[in-house]
């Protein structure tokens, strides 16, 4: 069965939630807004619909001082760090339980559906230029961390947020520290690094992870005064890296078919402002899938 590129979000406020009949999907990833328990944990379970419900599997755990995400199959599906999916096939629906320890507060769960089969890359046209003035600038590279080349997403997240925020509140090294997946020791975990930048926030915007139909969509966050968190693979002309395994970039700007952004593989902060070509843009984007990690406000 094939079937073209499909992704949809959906929010929901009061789990345990469900949604069924939907169009074929291949991959299901949850995040969710919400302060960590002050004791105790939350756990994530997910359960996915072919022609019947797949057994519980465990997808995440949030605590105060830890945070994980999982490895588990039941049935036909099958969850690995960030996503759950089919080994096989196509779904119709999910399931989202939370288990909750300690006083631990949800505000949303955002359930994002992606059919990962026949993507096509959209180019933009007459889209008006904009850019987001006064977005920090910071390298990985120069952290003081043994890790510092794995630092990417949580350096620019910690970009955006701050950006948000309109102070440098967030350190990208603290913020490493708490989007950790101490199950998998890596620092780019998506949901993880989303559900932290709520917490960094206050509530006041409401991350999480999506895959995002084309620039334009993009380009509408950007007009929100919102920038946007991508996941690139590849080369891409003026990159300091090849990023042969994936890198994470803070977009804040579009112009004359270059796409602006703080890219934190640069040597150092000034360097970190680039601009690339949307054509190789999407194209290296559109190896990852057009992950992205928004930002809307509450």
């Amino acid at each position: 069965m094939k079937c073209p590129f499909f992704s949809q979000t959906f929010e929901h406020t009061h789990p345990p939630c469900e949604r069924v009949n939907l169009p074929p999907f291949n991959e299901l990833i949850v995040s969710w807004n919400g302060l960590r328990p002050v004791v105790g944990k939350w756990t994530f379970w997910v359960s996915l619909r072919q022609t019947e419900w797949s057994p519980w599997l465990k997808y995440a755990e949030w605590s105060y001082l830890s945070q994980k995400t999982f490895k588990n199959e039941g049935g036909f599906a099958k969850t690995y760090q960030d996503a759950a999916f089919p080994k096989e096939g196509f779904c119709d629906g999910y399931r989202i339980k939370v288990e909750g320890e300690g006083k631990a507060s949800l505000d949303t769960l955002f359930a994002t559906v992606t059919n990962l089969g026949e993507h096509r890359i959209i180019q933009p046209e007459n889209l008006a230029p904009v850019m987001l003035s006064g977005a920090p600038r910071r390298s990985q590279m120069i952290l003081d961390h043994p890790r510092h080349r794995d630092l990417c997403s949580p350096t620019s997240t910690s970009t955006a947020l701050n950006y948000l925020l309109g102070h440098s509140a967030v350190c990208p090294l603290t913020f490493a520290g708490k989007v950790h997946d101490d199950e998998w020791d890596i620092y780019g975990n998506w949901i993880l690094n989303t559900a932290q930048g709520y917490q960094e926030t206050g509530g006041a915007f409401r991350p999480h992870v999506e895959r995002l139909s084309g620039f334009l969509d993009v380009h509408r966050y950007l007009l929100e005064g919102l920038p946007v968190v991508l996941s690139i693979r590849g080369p891409i002309a003026g990159a300091p890296h090849p990023y042969a395994s994936g890198h994470l970039i803070c977009v804040i700007g579009y112009e004359k078919e270059r796409v602006y952004c703080i890219d934190s593989g640069f040597p150092d902060d000034a360097s970190t402002f680039a601009s690339y070509a949307v054509s190789e843009f999407l194209t290296a984007w559109g190896r990852r899938g057009n992950i992205a990690y928004v930002f809307p406000r509450k």
